[in-house]
């Protein structure tokens, strides 16, 4: 087999497997947001190759490059959705926003107006065109896939779900590999009428192929279950503890409603697990299965809040500054106080305490953790 035909063959796996992998995702799952968008990631991708082998055709035997005509510019903006998309996509799986940023939004659509204006509303002349073809766009995909590098990795430590934490792996593996070199490499930095880049095209696609064989061949449906699942709420379902949780769960309980134990401003997941006695890993299942949460500083929040609505509604702490009652329920910052209390109660704190103690209780009582 010669050169040609092995890279051929890489595409068509590399299709397969793409193609496949999206599917397998989407079967079961066709109104979950997480699902739906992996599926179009992994058509994206289809898109991708095939529209390199039309583009590439110089450096590429006839029989084996793809003509497809007028189809080029759509596929070409299938294409370079990806990092936009992929920016979405961990928004949804790992952020704990309640709502995709605004700004972030606008430049999405500014990016996808102009692929669609470089492309078809462009003359192909003019000192106009690199910029809009590359320069701009490029630059937007680089932002998004920051981004959704942040949205990976700033909770991973905070991330109680396992299955979750094993997808933050996969995902930055994939933006690593892919969206940064598709996004940098072949459009900016390596010139795009060379057979480098028709090189670093081959090792992307190479690269993409081993990730989505070890998708298909070494995940479970419940690998890809917990992660997209895991996005439709904020807590889990909670079945009755074991035996073996029981102690455990007890000395937890303890130390949250006894000792206050919320309240230290640098508690670490490891600080709370050395104190009930388990390792830290056992530490994230007791709080995720028996208490319901997904992330550990949403536990923090939600407890320390609920302590902060009871000192905000009682009448011999009116006077009391919402400074100090911010500092003494754990937190360090009153901008993180403000904002977490504005997630979980609904208002700031200060409105909060002049409302009548009905609507603040009714307010409190909809979004208060789960009794301890």
């Amino acid at each position: 087999m010669g050169w040609s035909q092995l890279f051929f063959a890489i595409d068509i796996a590399a299709i397969a497997s793409s193609a496949i992998f999206g599917a397998r995702v989407l079967a079961g799952r066709t109104r979950l947001a997480s699902a739906q968008l992996i599926a179009l990631i992994a058509f994206n991708s289809v898109c991708y190759i095939v529209l390199a082998r039309y583009e590439y055709r110089h450096w590429i035997p006839t029989p084996y490059h793809f003509d497809v005509g007028a189809w080029a510019g759509v596929l070409n903006f299938a294409r370079n959705l990806t990092p936009g998309l992929f920016m979405v996509l961990c928004f949804n799986l790992f952020a704990d926003q309640a709502r995709f940023p605004r700004w972030l939004l606008a430049l999405f659509v500014l990016e996808m107006v102009l692929e669609v204006v470089a492309y078809w509303g462009l003359p192909r002349s003019g000192a106009l065109i690199p910029l809009s073809l590359r320069a701009i766009p490029s630059a937007l995909q680089t932002l998004f896939v920051a981004v959704a590098l942040y949205w990976t990795v700033v909770n991973w430590s905070a991330d109680l779900v396992e299955g979750r934490r094993r997808a933050r792996v996969i995902t930055t593996i994939i933006i690593g590999f892919n969206i940064v070199g598709s996004s940098l490499l072949l459009r900016v930095l390596v010139a795009q009428d060379s057979i480098a880049n028709y090189e670093t095209h081959l090792a992307l696609v190479a690269a993409n192929l081993v990730v989505s064989l070890f998708l298909l061949i070494f995940s479970t449906d419940q690998d890809l279950s917990v992660p997209l699942e895991a996005a439709k709420a904020r807590r889990v379902a909670i079945p009755p503890p074991t035996a073996e949780a029981s102690d455990a769960l007890a000395r937890l309980r303890d130390l949250l409603d006894a000792e206050h134990v919320y309240r230290r401003p640098s508690l670490t997941l490891k600080d709370l697990a050395d104190l009930v006695g388990l390792p830290e890993y056992r530490m994230r299942k007791l709080i995720n299965e028996q208490l319901g949460y997904q992330n550990f500083n949403a536990f923090l929040h939600d407890y320390r809040i609920r302590e902060a609505c009871q000192q905000l509604r009682d009448p011999q702490m009116r006077r009391i500054p919402i400074l100090t009652i911010a500092l003494s329920t754990g937190y360090q910052s009153i901008n993180t106080f403000n904002r977490g209390f504005r997630d979980i109660v609904g208002m700031t704190p200060s409105t909060y305490r002049a409302v009548e103690p009905e609507d603040a209780a009714e307010s409190a009582g909809k979004t208060s953790p789960q009794s301890a």
